[in-house]
């Protein structure tokens, strides 16, 4: 079994890794890495070269090149359908956002979501000689870790966590006797606070915006972390002028007619019963201009209707944003964080409103990681990719003094299991 690293190789972004196992070519994804001033695509492979793609999830980051592969007409790509929904989705407007061009069209677009093969959890497929199982990741709906059993059995986790959510029961373990894993180590250097005491302390934050009449801003990412999080109000009881907008509607709808991908189904349904769907220019000025919470894209403020509604808050002291992911350095949410300020319209904005982080989180933290691969037999390969270098290596200095052949990989490199 050889594996070969064309992305996410000591970087988060542009995951794709192809694997021969069984005489079959397995490619595991293939994201593009959203960098400015344009997207950074993973290592070129021909469709001639690939027997099947794997797309473990719908960010652009493991699917934003998949549709080159409809460009040949003939490779077989598998994903579960609530992937296949979510990446039409963030694929369009990937298309419509970007000022850079880009190898493919909507066409394509179209394409793999009419040809792509559905698969769904426990289920097992047969690719030459490979046998390939998909195992539930925890990471956002849909999401799926792969394990390839031909020779050896090698499990790629793509983006994880095993912590319980309000929408996900988290990670399936991994089989303890794989050959080899390739993991991935985002927050390999950082603790989560537990997830309830997180949920408490944002929820009384809320609560106490809300005690002063103000209006409070949750800049989110459209999928999975709005919905979470109109599912953490709803489970504390805060129905206050709840608002939702942008394409969290969207992804709110997608995940309330595909049930059996979300764990948190009942509480999902009550809590958007309650909310307000926010699809047009006067709700979003309704919304905007009472007190209550409003849950909106982007969640680092690059953009979408999130940015309307900070520009009618800023000014005013009772009215609170609240971010509810980590925040890339340099990005406007890491700015707001560090200097109370934003730019609009090219103007400099000063931010009156309170201003706090409560990073939730879709991926397995530092404690998450390890226990990870504490549950493998020694002996082990353990791949570690998708996190920075110095993420990377603690990660496999620690599965390393487990015992295990810890590798961090280059891209580009190629790597015998």
């Amino acid at each position: 079994m050889e594996v070969r690293f064309l992305g996410a190789a000591q970087e988060v972004g542009r995951a794709a890794i192809l694997v021969k196992a069984g005489g079959a070519r397995i490619l595991l994804d293939y994201g593009v890495q959203l960098a400015e001033p344009e997207p950074l695509f993973p290592g070129h492979v021909a469709a001639k070269d690939v027997d099947a793609v794997i797309l473990t999830h719908a960010h652009l980051d493991h699917t934003g090149a998949a549709p080159l592969f409809m460009l040949d007409g003939g490779t077989p790509i598998y994903a579960s359908e609530m992937t296949y929904q979510v990446a039409d989705l963030l694929l369009r407007d990937f298309l419509k956002l970007s000022g850079y061009y880009l190898p493919f069209e909507v066409l394509e677009v179209e394409e793999l979501l009419r040809r792509g093969r559905r698969v769904d959890y426990g289920e097992t497929i047969r690719v030459k000689d490979a046998e390939i199982t998909f195992l539930d990741a925890g990471h956002i709906p849909g999401s799926m870790q792969v394990l390839i059993n031909a020779d050896k059995t090698i499990l790629y986790t793509g983006d994880f966590t095993t912590i319980r959510t309000r929408l996900l029961k988290g990670a399936e373990p991994p089989p303890r006797d794989v050959d080899a894993v390739i993991m991935e180590s985002t927050y390999a250097l950082e603790e989560h606070t537990e997830r309830r005491t997180l949920e408490k302390m944002f929820v009384s934050a809320v609560k106490e915006v809300l005690d002063q009449d103000g209006l409070v801003l949750v800049p989110a990412f459209a999928v999975s972390r709005a919905q979470e999080i109109l599912c953490v109000l709803e489970a504390h009881g805060v129905r206050r002028g709840v608002s939702i907008d942008g394409m969290a509607v969207k992804i709110l709808d997608l995940y309330l007619e595909n049930s059996r991908y979300v764990d948190g189904y009942q509480l999902l349904y009550s809590a958007a019963k309650h909310a307000t769907r926010i699809t047009d220019r006067r709700k979003r000025r309704r919304a905007a201009e009472r007190p209550g919470v409003v849950i909106a894209p982007a969640g680092m403020l690059k953009g979408g209707p999130a940015l309307y509604y900070l520009e009618r808050i800023a000014d005013n002291e009772r009215a609170g944003v609240f971010l509810v992911s980590f925040q890339i350095p340099g990005s406007p949410g890491a700015r707001l964080l560090e200097e109370r300020r934003f730019v609009h319209g090219g103007v400099d904005v000063r931010v009156k409103a309170r201003v706090e982080q409560f990073k939730f989180s879709a991926h397995a933290g530092r404690r998450e990681l390890r226990e990870f691969v504490k549950m493998l037999e020694p002996g082990r390969k353990v791949f570690v990719v998708h996190g920075e270098p110095e993420a990377c290596r603690d990660l496999a200095d620690y599965a390393a003094g487990l015992g295990h052949e810890a590798v961090v990989p280059e891209r580009g490199g190629d790597y015998v299991v």
